[in-house]
């Protein structure tokens, strides 16, 4: 039997991540903050020194969000999450309420992953987003200390 294509699990799920992503980013817009949207080509489970999740975004969003993180303190945020077909879809959003600014990270993992990272997040206390572009060589790491707001029940 050949093995599922996580691909055909993920597409229709994301694309209503996606807009959902659209339709925050405009309410916070509409909110009077500026909203930087983060469209990722990839999202990995890390469990090794850098665990959490290792989210892939395009050079030009990445040189942006190294932009907004430098001037504003994202010590806020937000997770909204759904189940579906044995993965979990995420939307984090990232604010600094004082420089209104916000980041929008869609992200996603497959629930075999989940109990791993979860033991690791809740040893630790923390669970981490690692938002990088494709060169690896550098990376904006955002720290969530409620690491039950990525697990839904």
């Amino acid at each position: 039997m050949a093995e599922e294509n996580p691909f055909d699990r993920v597409v229709e799920p994301w694309e209503a991540v996606m807009e959902d992503m659209a339709a925050t980013a405009t309410g916070y817009r509409e909110a009077g903050y500026s909203v930087l949207e983060l469209h990722p080509g990839d999202v990995a489970v890390e469990n090794d020194e850098r665990y959490g999740l290792d989210v892939l975004v395009p050079g030009e969003e990445y040189d942006e969000l190294e932009r907004v993180t430098a001037a504003a303190t994202f010590d806020a945020y937000e997770v909204y999450h759904a189940r579906e077909a044995g993965m979990t879809f995420l939307l984090l959003v990232l604010t600094d309420p004082e420089a209104e600014q916000a980041v929008c990270c869609p992200a996603y993992y497959d629930d075999r992953d989940a109990e791993a990272l979860e033991r690791r997040s809740h040893a630790e206390g923390a669970m981490h987003t690692h938002v990088r572009p494709l060169d690896d060589e550098t990376w904006v790491t955002f720290t969530h200390d409620e690491p039950d707001l990525f697990f839904p029940a």
